[in-house]
């Protein structure tokens, strides 16, 4: 990393650290247990009936460029936060409550190696990173929920007072009590707004300063209130090395596997050509194929080819590309996960005035050991 300017030019720290490989890896990690973490959630509450969507929409995700893939999964997100529907509700919550648990440790783990190594030059491990995870894992897993529970709990507060008025005669109580209501729909428009845009701030606090949950919200909402330009101006600095990176390595990640496909198509000819266009129909799950079965979707896809051996050549291929393309998220993971250290600690020191190198280091036991029995000499 060139010579820390600590400002806006230090978002270039995030940049090189995306490729490294122990971010990587965590990241790898990560990916992988968040795949199968909602794949197994879609799976089942498609198979048993409760809702529509099954797996395949994630692995369509995966297969597509990531900007149509990642707004692909956000619309489905969309449609399933305003279906209204409770069965919906359940099975979005187990995955975001899931994917909390997990990112809880591996994001941990990923702005820990960045905290030590941006502040200090110190390179920790991955086992050492992901052990202070583990034993801070509830403050890394309620410092984004507290926000969310806040913002609920006022409006079970408004959903209240619209069942009071269910009660005939007793509609003027609403209208007497509008402006609570009022005041408690700005509390949830304020804890929700500001707990989304600083959010960003809060895993990095647990992972730089070895603090809790409450101080994590608390510097997240006191950060972002208190420098607010300062705030907007990292994050666009952070946005461009950002775009820059996945741009990059989309690039090259694409055209690893257009080469791998091109050349092996160039001896393997027709019968490779039908094998790449199976898996390329699972990429687009579209019309009423989208609400069918993984496996029916599977062997509507996989149908046209003729051997087994092809559809397993063809099922190999398509666990080799889905691998490849989790690599390119694991570099967004780790990419996300540096440039948030590095706001936490500018922001930190904007507000706080606490330098960047002040960053928790755990205090090492050293095992004290008996003294030796000092030999007694003959007269």
């Amino acid at each position: 990393m060139p010579e820390r300017k600590e400002n806006w030019q230090d978002m270039s720290y995030a940049f090189w650290s995306a490729f490294d490989l122990k971010r990587v890896l965590l990241g790898l990690m990560g990916m992988l247990a968040s795949v199968l973490w909602v794949c197994a959630i879609l799976w089942f509450f498609s198979g048993v009936g409760l809702i529509k969507t099954g797996p395949t929409v994630l692995l369509a995700a995966l297969l597509q460029p990531p900007l149509a893939g990642a707004c692909g999964i956000y619309s489905h997100f969309c449609a399933a936060a305003t279906s209204g529907s409770w069965k919906v509700y359940l099975s979005l919550s187990l995955i975001i409550f899931g994917l909390l648990a997990i990112w809880s440790v591996m994001g941990g783990a990923i702005t820990r190696i960045a905290s030590l190594d941006y502040a200090k030059g110190d390179k920790v491990g991955m086992k050492d990173s992901l052990g202070y995870c583990l034993k801070k894992f509830w403050s890394y897993f309620w410092a984004p929920v507290a926000p969310i529970v806040a913002a609920t709990f006022f409006v079970l507060l408004n959903a209240i007072g619209g069942l009071v008025g269910q009660v005939k005669f007793l509609e003027v109580l609403v209208a007497l009590g509008f402006p609570i209501i009022l005041l408690f729909s700005f509390l949830i428009l304020f804890v929700a707004i500001t707990g989304a845009v600083g959010s960003l701030l809060m895993i990095p606090t647990i992972s730089a300063d070895g603090s809790d949950a409450f101080d994590a919200m608390s510097r997240a909402y006191s950060y972002v209130l208190s420098k607010p330009i300062n705030y907007v101006i990292y994050l666009v600095a952070a946005a461009g090395y950002g775009a820059l990176c996945m741009i990059i390595a989309a690039t090259v990640i694409d055209l690893l596997v257009q080469t791998s496909f091109i050349t092996v198509g160039m001896g393997m000819g027709k019968k490779f050509d039908a094998m790449a266009g199976a898996v390329g129909g699972l990429s687009q799950p579209a019309g009423l194929a989208a609400s069918y079965g993984f496996m029916t979707q599977v062997k509507m896809a996989f149908g046209p080819l003729s051997t087994k051996t092809m559809v397993f050549t063809a099922s190999a291929l398509l666990f080799y590309i889905v691998v490849v393309k989790l690599v390119l998220w694991s570099i967004a993971a780790a990419f996300l996960g540096s440039a948030q250290t590095v706001l936490y600690l500018l922001m930190r020191k904007d507000v706080d005035g606490t330098e960047v190198t002040d960053v928790y280091v755990e205090e090492v036991e050293e095992e004290i050991k008996p003294p030796e029995p000092v030999a007694e000499t003959a007269p």
